[in-house]
This record gives C-alpha cells, structure tokens and sequence, in this order.
C-alpha cells in the first residue's frame, strides 16, 4: 500500500507538469494569434507534448481557452489576495493595489489580449467558468477593507460602492495598455517605456485618492503629497 502510495505522488507530478506546461503554451499562442487562428497542434508543439494530452486535460480548444483566461485571473486574484494592507494606510494600500495591478499588466501582457478577446465574445467562454466567485469575492472584499478603514480614520468619504470603486480602478490603470498602440502612435510616445509607466502610476494614484478624500482630509493630506512629489523629483 505504502509502495503504491508513493509512485502515485511521481505520476501526478508529472500530470500537473504536463497541464502546467500546455497551459503555458497556450496562453503564448492565444494572446499572440486570437481564439479562431490558435492550433492545438501549434501548442503541442511550443510545449513538446503530444497533441491528445490537450485534449485529454482540457477536453477541447474552447476547454483549453478557458482555462487560459481563468489563468490570468487566478494570478490576479492571487496577488491582489496576497498584499498586506493591514500595516498601511489606507491611502498607502490603494496606492499599493493600483501599483500592483499596473506591474501585473506590464509583467503579464497576455493578461491584455485575453481581456480583449474576451469582451469581443461578451464574455462567452467567462461565463462558462465555475470560478467565477472566487474571481469577485477576493477584490471586493479587500477593497471594501481599505475603504472601510479610510472611512474610520475620517480620511475616505462614505458614498464609495466598493464594486463601482474597483472597476473605475481598473478602468483608469487597464485602458492605457489596451490602447497603447494606438495611443503610441497618435502621442509619438513608447507608452511602455519606464518613466511613461511610472507617470500613469502617479496620475491614477493621485485621481484616485483625490476622488476619495473628504473636503477635510483634501485639505490636510494635499499639501503633504505635493511636498511628498516635490522631494522626489528633486532627490
């Protein structure tokens, strides 16, 4: 019994290679060629597997896809999930999830592609996803915290749907990198470059928290992050 308890942990060792590196695959040949033009045969190749182990893990390539994009969510999620806001304030923990998601984007621009593809098929394979609550419950609930906790020291104000609050935040961080071709071309700038990415840090952050403040709180803390700026310009 001990024997084959043992030589069952080696194969499912394996197995979760196996599916890790085909799923790795395809998030490469999803986001470079799209849903329709992607190959399983293609991604057995980039991964060295045979093709009827795609199959076999995942069922289909519309199986494949899904699991691809629930992926990139589940990375997301999991560093949202993960950033220790307890030891910040508030200001300082959404300033840390909006540094966070901009790092994400730029690290993980098949995160990008899928999101495109998937708002182009209304959500068509999302929808089929068992995991959609784990995706909504993590980002709700730590930014509910954070508001709530800015909305007890006097510094947030009180009217802020935590829901609402996110998707602005993602609206404000995201929409830079789906259109950065575009954007790119009509600006003449390399909106990938380093000190671009740190300058839309800084505006959306400072969007942001001025949208949050009270009238009191925008008036103590705005002096501060003026100076705050200005010290780290000139250092």
């Amino acid at each position: 019994m001990a024997s084959r308890k043992r030589s069952a942990i080696p194969q499912k060792r394996n197995a979760d290679a196996t599916r890790a590196k085909i799923l790795q695959a395809a998030l490469s040949e999803f986001s470079e060629r799209g849903l329709p033009a992607a190959s399983t045969d293609d991604i057995a190749k980039r991964c060295g597997v045979n093709k009827r182990m795609i199959y076999y893990y995942f069922g289909s390539k519309d199986g494949l896809y899904l699991a691809a994009l629930e992926s990139v969510y589940e990375d997301l999620v999991a560093l949202e999930k993960a950033i220790e806001i307890e030891h910040l304030e508030s200001p300082a923990a959404i300033e840390a999830m909006v540094n966070l998601k901009i790092d994400y984007y730029v690290a993980n621009p098949h995160f990008i592609s899928f999101l495109s593809m998937e708002n182009f098929y209304k959500a068509r394979h999302l929808r089929k996803s068992k995991k959609l609550d784990m995706f909504k419950s993590p980002l709700t609930d730590v930014i509910a915290r954070i508001l709530e906790r800015g909305q007890r020291s006097g510094q947030f104000r009180h009217d802020v749907d935590p829901v609402d609050f996110y998707v602005s935040i993602c609206g404000l961080c995201i929409m830079y990198f789906t259109n950065q071709h575009t954007l790119g071309v009509i600006f003449g700038r390399s909106m990938t470059r380093d000190a671009n990415i740190q300058r839309h840090k800084r505006t959306v952050i400072d969007i942001v928290l001025s949208y949050l403040q009270t009238p009191e709180a925008e008036r103590t803390q705005l002096p501060r992050r003026k100076m705050a700026r200005y010290a780290s310009l000139v250092s």
